[in-house]
């Protein structure tokens, strides 16, 4: 008997390891249970705040609409329902995102369940009215209910009455049937998650010539990084090294030039759907400071009115679909950090698409702006706080626009700045165009930041900053477009504003590199994110910009590349704009198709996890080019209506916006966009130092039907040697002789493992030795000997191993074949 047992038993534990391990079962779930008669029971849009004698509905200790708006379900079937994995939503093409309901979450009969906001984040909208959706785990609606504008009353819930008809319910009851009295109480409570589509999760790596900006020298021709939730792991040049372990891991080939995604230290993108500004400057006067040029007859009606109208919340209040908008103008040229959006933030765009400087970033987010500053021209501002930050190490960083003119006024500003004490290391100085050596110096000696606007100076004062100054008194140097109405589209078509400037009017003082560092690595240590961004390296996010090989040199291959050179754009690791290969190869079939003049590219702006996530680029372009036709019409009929009839509409347009009209949505490429160089041509102040065709230098170029030049640079497969210093024969360092430089101070780069940095100290290389030890992201210890072998298929362990695993499973099989042929 026994020896009839021992093979079973065998045979029962190989049974056992072969099978995965799942959740059981829960038994008093009925497999035919009927999904579609779950429904929704009742709903609360307005709970009145404590100060209105509210009521605290889920007993969270909060009151009023943030936490207490209410969805109850209702199971009236006869069978136990598990509802674990369906969704709760408004509006399903916009307003709140999804949740999805806790797993295992069984209603039994007659039972009812109630999510509350503080759970869901879904959010009733009572000006808009709304609609409540119920749908099961295969997104099929099981059941809805929509309620009007301006309907909902404080404390009234509307509910489904006997009849199964709608109506208000009168005070709530959350956890029992509608006619019964609610006692304040507990009840039972669901949990509802959002899904988080706007995180990188999982892993991949991506291939081409990758510069990595910690050094001149700092490009692996056949590089590859390693990204894991959004964070690169490892970075490397040839074979894989062997401590990694990549099974699995998806490999894209980018065939292309991989750079740190681009960082735009000045902007005002809530201004950025409205195209380059069109206007004369009075009797041939250029303007001298900023306070001039506002005056100008056609500056309300082209620039401050229309932004007025499209944002305003009683007007088109398309503010969210706006930002949204100009931050897809900044990604497509590979910008992934953008500073200066509205003041308030906005569910629908703050966490997803480029990062908004301002916001939430990294727990680095003590960031000031002072646009129009009262620092700049009021001996009396009160900088205190600014201060007290700079001193106890808490401000990130400080935007300041600080001499944006020529004149003498401008220049004062400078020194206002200085005498309140408001320059500091912090200070991110943003024009600066009348500075010389004296301010520059003082710059320098705080290590305060310039961020240089060559093309929005230009035209508006016929002149800008002196970067070449400013770099020989030591001052770190940031690149930025300023706005669409006077600016480029972002950073990598400024970059040619500043190579033309660079070569024409400086006499090539800055090499390609240090015009990349720009917007790179430079606006990252301005703001103190070089822990995070701004270059490619270990440890840091995933933002990437890819290009085409266009150059040999990788700095020229940025410098001149434009919009359908663009490969791949990447933040915090997901893909949302490139070449429609790339981005069908990472993201699938979640993307959307632009075209741009003769070329393709794709976009994903779509996001589950965000309030109005479902919003497509199209629909984006669509809206915004019917509010700015600004037609009396389509406004009175949109909103115009509200307030006032048709007649007292037309009389106030006339009264205070006679000359408001349509205005052209700015497109997001440069590339093709004819009034884009047409005003740049004919602008007298961009052209008073020369004429600066920027379009024949950089953009008259031909593409075939894919996107792609016809000239381009295919990289080695190597990396080019770095030869050693010299030796002096005797087996010395070289002695007092010859001194070589290794590199520059402060300049950091990986050792060839790919896991740790080398810092240049003292023009030499001091690296780290860290074993590259990283347990769930596909990394293990080269130190485990026993773990290593194992794996080694080189290992006799590992054969021994595989030997005693066979035997048992072809003794447990011969065993069972024999009791089998017994019986």
């Amino acid at each position: 008997m026994r020896g009839r047992l021992l093979p079973l038993l065998l045979c029962a534990l190989m049974l056992v390891a072969l099978t995965p391990l799942s959740p059981s079962s829960v038994a008093h779930v009925s497999e035919d249970a009927v999904h579609d008669h779950i429904i929704i029971s009742e709903i609360l849009v307005s709970p009145s705040g404590e100060d209105y004698n509210g009521t605290d509905w889920n007993g969270d200790g909060k009151f009023g609409s943030s936490s207490d708006q209410f969805i109850e379900l209702w199971n009236p079937t006869s069978e136990t329902v598990n509802i674990g994995g369906w969704w709760l939503d408004d509006d399903p093409n916009g307003g709140s995102p999804p949740c999805s309901i806790g797993w295992n979450t069984n209603i039994t009969p007659d039972e009812r369940i109630v999510f509350y906001r503080d759970k869901t984040g879904i959010e009733f909208s009572y000006f808009d009215g709304d609609t409540i959706q119920l749908s099961n785990q295969y997104d099929a609606v099981m059941d809805s209910y929509s309620f009007a504008e301006l309907d909902s009353d404080y404390d009234v819930s509307y509910g489904r009455f006997s009849d199964g008809t709608w109506g208000k319910v009168g005070s709530p009851t959350p956890g029992l049937a509608n006619d019964q009295e609610w006692p304040q109480g507990t009840h039972r409570q669901g949990s509802c998650y959002t899904p988080r589509d706007h995180m990188h999760e999982g892993s991949y790596v991506l291939t081409g010539r990758v510069v990595t900006m910690t050094s001149e020298q700092g490009v692996l021709n056949d590089g590859h990084i390693y990204i894991v939730d959004g964070t690169i792991v490892a970075v490397w040049s040839g074979p894989t090294p062997s401590h990694l372990n990549l099974e699995g891991v998806p490999v894209y080939e980018t065939e292309g030039t991989i750079f740190p995604g681009l960082l735009d230290l000045h902007n005002h993108y809530h201004y950025n759907y409205l195209p380059l500004w069109d206007y004369t400057p009075p009797n041939g006067q250029f303007y001298t400071n900023r306070y001039q040029w506002k005056d100008n007859s056609n500056y309300k009606p082209e620039v401050s009115w229309p932004k007025v109208f499209m944002l305003q919340g009683d007007r088109w209040g398309l503010s969210d679909e706006a930002v949204k908008y100009a931050e897809v103008k900044s990604i497509v040229g590979g910008t992934t950090a953008i500073q200066g959006g509205p003041s308030s933030s906005g569910d629908s765009w703050d966490s997803i698409l480029a990062r908004n400087v301002e916001h939430y970033n990294f727990g680095e987010d003590n960031m000031k702006t002072c646009a129009v500053c009262d620092a700049a021209y009021d001996p009396d501002y009160d900088g205190s706080h600014l201060i007290e930050d700079h001193e106890d190490g808490s401000l990130d960083g400080w935007f300041v626009h600080v001499a944006e003119g020529v004149d003498g006024s401008s220049l004062n500003e400078f020194q206002l700045l200085k005498d309140q004490g408001l320059l500091f290391r912090e200070t991110v100085l943003i024009h600066g165009v009348p500075l010389r050596e004296s301010e520059f110096a003082d710059m320098a000696a705080v290590d305060a930041t310039l961020v240089w606007s060559p093309m929005s100076n230009m035209l508006l004062y016929g002149d800008t900053a002196h970067p070449d100054l400013a770099k020989d008194a030591g001052v770190r140097i940031t690149l930025a477009p300023d706005w669409g109405p006077s600016g480029a589209k972002n950073p990598l078509h400024e970059l040619k504003m500043a190579d033309w400037w660079n070569q024409n009017k400086m006499s090539g003082t800055f090499s390609d590199y240090e015009l990349v560092q720009m917007v790179t690595s430079n606006p990252a240590d301005a703001i103190k994110w070089n822990n995070y961004v701004g270059r490619i390296q270990n440890g840091l996010e995933a933002d990437f910009l890819v290009v085409d090989n266009i150059a040999e040199d990788p700095y020229r291959t940025m410098i001149e590349a434009i919009d359908p050179d663009i490969r791949l754009v990447t933040v915090g690791g997901l893909a949302v704009f490139g070449d429609v290969d790339m981005m069908q190869a990472i993201n699938g079939q979640d993307h959307e198709l632009v075209n741009g003049d003769g070329f393709q590219k794709a976009v994903d702006i779509t996001y589950d996890s965000m309030e109005d996530g479902a919003q497509s680029f199209s629909s984006l372009e669509e809206t915004l080019t019917k509010a700015m036709r600004y037609d009396r019409q389509e406004m009175f009929d949109e909103w115009g209506q509200n307030t006032r009839t048709w007649e007292e509409f037309n009389s106030w347009l006339d009264q205070s916006y006679s000359t408001l009209g349509e205005i052209p949505l700015d497109p997001i490429f440069t590339y093709g966009d004819d009034r884009y160089f047409d005003v740049l041509n004919r602008s007298t102040p961009f052209n008073s130092k020369g004429t600066i065709d920027l379009y024949t230098r950089y953009y008259d170029v031909d593409f075939d039907a894919n996107g792609n030049r016809s000239e381009t640079f295919t990289p080695p497969d190597t990396d080019p040697v770095i030869p050693d210093p010299p030796d002096n024969g005797d087996g010395g360092d070289g002695g007092d002789d010859v001194v070589v430089a290794q590199c520059n101070e402060g300049d950091t780069k990986l050792t060839d493992e790919g896991c740790n940095t080398c810092v240049c100290v003292e023009e030499e290389w001091v690296c780290t030795e860290m074993a590259c030890v990283q347990d769930d992201t596909g990394f293990t210890d080269p130190d485990s000997d026993l773990f290593s072998s194992l794996l080694d298929p080189t290992s006799p362990l590992y054969w021994i191993m595989m030997f005693v695993a066979l035997t048992v499973i072809l003794g447990s099989a011969a065993s069972l074949w024999m009791l089998v042929r017994k019986r």
